[in-house]
């Protein structure tokens, strides 16, 4: 039997919490799975969503109940174990854990993995003198967490850089380094890593965004040369190793990397699923393979079906996994516009084909 008809025919019915449209999931080829929202939505916690009570009152009027959130947390754990229903998702604390840019970083250090070196630091002007020192005038500033960009920050000037971050908060202070980032899905199973060929990331670009950082949009494939191929794939095998792995970390998850001329870097970890889970589910679906979040879901429940390691991690060479994704952001950093395809709409990295853009309102 084929994991999706393992996941059909189960007898789980699984609730994927919604609180962003543009995040929800088709999947009719999976009658027992459900999006769960509501109209006229004023806030986006999935913990917030799960404890309504109407909410909860039709969840169980089903049997076998499997919670599905985007991203885990401890209010969504507790409402689950109070209802004893199934979760799937990695725990909340791995999440936290690996969504830290900062924690991320010293995990990373030290299992050695390919970084961008980095101060950490109480933010001062006597720490930023430090930073600027150490690699040049040009500073990229993290906090601890973040979302699409929003904690980030590039200046060049104490004083500049004071009227966005708080005094003595502990900071990454970077240098800036010119590049162009990609990214991968991935799916930590109990048999072994499964990951995606990388996408190119469209990210700052100004008729999508305010903010240079804020990730707009993707497209597989990603334009790397075989060897930068091969180094994607070498070090989204270490992290597994050397990280996940010691985590007991299951399920889906996504690594950024910034590729220069010299060098690939290992930027951040979405240990959750990630923006683009869902479309690119739909190219896998095209492609003729098993969805990774098809993966995802099976690590939380227990299901017998035939699995093939080999078989399923050829998905990285697959050629005929292409499609891309633009999206345009408010202000505040939310997704107002998205457009998909699958096609590929650009030969350039960082540029997006005019004829695409002029699409968006």
């Amino acid at each position: 039997m084929t994991l999706t008809q393992a996941i059909k025919s189960s007898p789980y019915h699984f609730f994927f919490l919604v609180v962003e449209n543009f995040l929800d999931i088709s999947l009719p080829e999976i009658p027992n799975f459900t999006s769960v929202s509501k109209k006229k939505l004023t806030y986006k916690n999935s913990g917030k969503l799960l404890a309504d009570k109407n909410i909860q009152k039709n969840i169980k009027s089903f049997a076998n109940p499997v919670i599905v959130p985007f991203k885990p947390s401890a209010k969504i754990e507790k409402i689950c174990q109070k209802n004893h229903w199934l979760l799937a998702a990695p725990s909340a604390k791995n999440n936290r854990l690996l969504e830290d840019k900062i924690k991320f970083y010293q995990q990373c250090q030290k299992a050695k993995l390919p970084l961008i070196d980095s101060l950490i630091l109480p933010f001062n002007q006597k720490n930023f003198s430090k930073a600027q020192q150490a690699y040049g005038s040009n500073l990229v500033i993290q906090s601890h967490f973040g979302w699409a960009g929003n904690s980030t920050y590039n200046f060049d000037n104490y004083t500049s850089a004071k009227k966005h971050i708080p005094k003595n908060m502990l900071v990454k202070f970077s240098p800036y380094i010119q590049g162009f980032s990609v990214l991968n899905n991935c799916c930590q199973t109990k048999k072994g890593l499964l990951q995606s060929p990388p996408a190119l990331q469209f990210t700052g670009i100004p008729t999508l965004t305010s903010n240079p950082f804020a990730t707009v949009g993707r497209q597989w494939p990603s334009l790397l040369h075989k060897s930068q191929l091969r180094q994607i794939k070498k070090i989204t095998q270490n992290f597994s190793k050397k990280i996940l792995q010691p985590l007991n970390y299951l399920g889906f998850f996504g690594l950024d990397f910034l590729v220069t001329p010299q060098k690939i870097y290992l930027l951040e970890c979405n240990p959750r699923l990630t923006a683009s889970f869902a479309f690119y589910t739909y190219m896998e679906q095209k492609a003729g393979l098993t969805p990774l979040f098809y993966h995802h879901l099976a690590q939380f429940i227990p299901l017998d079906y035939e699995f093939n390691l080999k078989k399923e991690q050829s998905r990285f060479d697959n050629p005929n996994l292409i499609g891309s994704q633009i999206t345009k952001r408010n202000p505040s950093g939310t997704i107002s516009q998205k457009i998909e395809d699958f096609k590929i709409i650009t030969n350039k990295v960082q540029t997006i084909n005019e004829e695409h853009l002029k699409k968006f309102k």
